[in-house]
């Protein structure tokens, strides 16, 4: 199985395409989860994808032809 990657919780905001005041709101609404080793916060990789495939998708690729 293949081992998920930490990254800090600012990277992991950019790499979800996040602002932190955004990224912070997520986590307080329960959208995005965190992991705490000590008192360093990190963002998962599986969970920065799934948070980014659980995002509605909106636009003209979403409307029916």
């Amino acid at each position: 199985m293949p081992q998920d990657r930490l990254y800090p919780i600012r990277e992991g905001f950019t790499l979800a395409g996040l602002r932190p005041t955004r990224g912070y709101a997520e986590i307080a609404a329960g959208r995005l989860r965190v992991v705490k080793n000590g008192r360093r916060t990190f963002v998962r990789s599986s969970e920065i994808s799934r948070y980014i495939d659980a995002l509605e998708t909106t636009g003209a690729a979403s409307r029916p032809a």
